[in-house]
């Protein structure tokens, strides 16, 4: 019984799935573009209900994916960005973003990603003049402005 039991929460064990942001590797590229991801800074994913990752060089193409894919949405579990200000994978829905011509990013958009709204509004404030979008205003943005 004991054994049956332990068979069972193993088996179970295997069947979870993790929604967490993946590691960048060397070759991977992103799904818009085909470009190398090199600059994990600026890198972007969307992790999938199956825990599988669809991974962008830039946040631009990551809202170019949404944009042309919304049939797929439903199947987005958790879209993840990399915090220029502090290196690690956030839910883009918790943070902000700032746009600004002269930020440098792969894809040349001005678009810069920070964990919290307090963070970006910190950046602005310190090296430059910037617009602040948050996650629901990121569609809407130009993205051919820069």
């Amino acid at each position: 019984m004991i054994a049956t039991v332990l068979l069972g929460l193993a088996l179970s064990a295997c069947n979870h799935v993790s929604t967490d942001a993946h590691d960048i590797h060397d070759v991977d590229t992103c799904i818009i573009c085909n470009m190398g991801i090199h600059n994990v800074q600026a890198a972007t994913q969307i992790v999938m209900e199956d825990g599988t990752a669809e991974k962008f060089d830039d946040i631009g193409c990551l809202v170019q994916f949404m944009i042309e894919n919304p049939d797929l949405a439903p199947t987005f579990h958790t879209a993840y960005a990399n915090g220029y200000d502090t290196q690690e994978w956030f839910d883009m829905t918790e943070g902000a973003f700032v746009y600004h011509k002269d930020i440098v990013t792969p894809m040349g958009n001005g678009v810069i990603s920070f964990s919290t709204v307090e963070a970006a509004e910190s950046y602005v404030e310190t090296y430059e003049p910037g617009e602040i979008l948050l996650y629901g205003e990121l569609e809407a943005h130009d993205w051919n402005s820069f």
